[in-house]
């Protein structure tokens, strides 16, 4: 007998044949799913302890976000004059590094870690790739954060961002926080596991980014990293090469690295990444606030790299917003064109992209047997059909994260009736707000 049974949805399952299950129906045995297909052969070979009828509603994958700053949620709205900075490193040197990551302690983690996760699940995102930023909480700081993702249900790749901004001593209790977390978390079947981060290559040396890769190899775990977002000139004026040659030298780069941002980089630094089969995080809503720049998604699609979505935890936890946004800004910037970025190819970054960039395709991005249950059930508000010749256009146009009903992480209901099933998001969002605002005062800005 299974243990959940969803029956009778509109499912879109993102397999590799892109299938579209007109009355589906998903059997869960544990967090795994046992069988898919029409509700009428599903439910003749499958009864199950509960069961959910998706009448009128569609069945997605769970989204992804494969880059996220979980605690960083406390920074949203913080009072701060904008109009001092005149560029980028204006806005990490003057606010976000002394302001933000500084000034982010241990309950500060915790409690935003938690509303961010309870966010990302009611709109639909059942996996993140984290990077902490919070030297003021090491040693341990990311416990706390693993803390919440485990009450809240979410799954979870957690790192902590080793970097010599402050000084090498961080920087290796940084490691060192990684290391541990990472041997403590990746066991068979863990719904919460670690990664090796390194913030950079500007402001993470060579001889780290060695020791990053090195650690990485020996604890089969993947590798985190900004990359060409702050401009080119600093690294090669500190290291004498821009990153993507720094990364190259140093054995960084392979098909288990994550990549957030790339921005400033040339078509033979995307020769490179496909070279290597490194994964990308676009981050298109926090460039734009940055004033960074547009990545090369069109051209690192053609080139066969792996292009997945992150919010950088900034505006929004909504991994639709950030799929829609990346989905639009490429037909108008840097090379206005209609046909930059299809809409099959956006839901792809947000799904089985996401997947494959964390090394996680076998196990989830796609409703298949044997593939963990992450599932989402959407009311379908859409003013046309959504059927086999359009789900995948309305998932990128119409759906909304107000429409997402229902969420299964790990085949455990974690939403229903689009409320969380796990924690008081109430006490959640209380606490975060308490918590910002003695961050703010920390901080000097309130």
């Amino acid at each position: 007998m299974a243990d959940l049974l969803i029956t009778n949805g509109k499912i879109g399952t993102m397999d590799g044949e892109r299938k579209f299950i007109e009355d589906g129906a998903i059997a869960i045995e544990g967090d795994k799913i046992i069988a898919i297909g029409p509700t009428s052969e599903v439910t003749k070979d499958h009864s199950a302890k509960k069961t959910i009828d998706a009448t009128g509603k569609v069945v997605l994958p769970g989204l992804i976000c494969t880059h996220a700053h979980m605690a960083a949620a406390l920074s949203h709205n913080m009072p701060v004059d904008f109009s001092k900075f005149t560029k980028f490193t204006d806005m990490m040197e003057m606010w976000w590094w002394p302001q933000v990551e500084d000034q982010t302690f241990a309950d500060d983690i915790y409690w935003a870690s938690k509303f961010a996760a309870a966010r990302m699940l009611k709109s639909g995102t059942t996996t993140v790739g984290d990077m902490l930023e919070a030297p003021s909480a090491l040693p341990g700081a990311l416990d706390h954060q693993a803390k919440a993702c485990d009450e809240a249900g979410i799954r979870a790749v957690l790192s902590f961002e080793a970097t010599e901004r402050t000084s090498k001593e961080l920087g290796d209790l940084a490691m060192q926080e990684n290391l541990r977390f990472v041997q403590e978390r990746n066991k068979p079947g863990a719904r919460v596991t670690g990664r090796f981060a390194c913030h950079t290559a500007y402001t993470a040396p060579p001889d780290m980014l060695r020791e990053a890769r090195k650690l990485a190899n020996e604890n089969n775990a993947g590798l985190f990293i900004h990359v060409a977002e702050f401009p080119p000139d600093l690294t090669v004026e500190k290291w004498g090469k821009p990153d993507p040659q720094v990364l190259e030298e140093t054995g960084f780069l392979g098909p288990d690295v994550m990549t957030i941002h790339c921005i400033h980089m040339t078509d033979e630094d995307l020769d490179l990444w496909a070279k290597h089969d490194v994964k990308v995080a676009h981050t298109m809503m926090s460039n734009m606030l940055g004033g960074i720049g547009v990545a090369k998604i069109p051209q690192m699609l053609e080139k066969g790299i792996t292009v997945s979505l992150g919010h950088d935890s900034f505006f929004t936890q909504d991994v639709i917003e950030v799929m829609r946004a990346a989905y639009l800004v490429h037909k108008v910037a840097p090379n206005p064109n209609p046909g930059n970025v299809i809409f099959f190819q956006a839901l792809e970054m947000a799904t089985v992209n996401g997947a494959k960039a964390l090394n996680m395709e076998k196990e989830i991005g796609s409703l298949e047997v044997g593939k963990k249950a992450d599932v989402i059930i959407v009311e379908d508000n859409c003013p046309t059909p959504v059927n086999a010749g359009t789900w995948m256009w309305y998932a990128v146009h119409d759906m909304s994260s107000a429409d997402v009903e229902t969420v299964v992480v790990n085949g455990q209901v974690v939403v229903k009736d689009h409320k969380m099933t796990t924690i008081d998001e109430e006490e959640a969002k209380r606490k975060s707000q308490e918590q910002a605002w003695a961050m703010w005062q920390r901080a000097g800005v309130v």
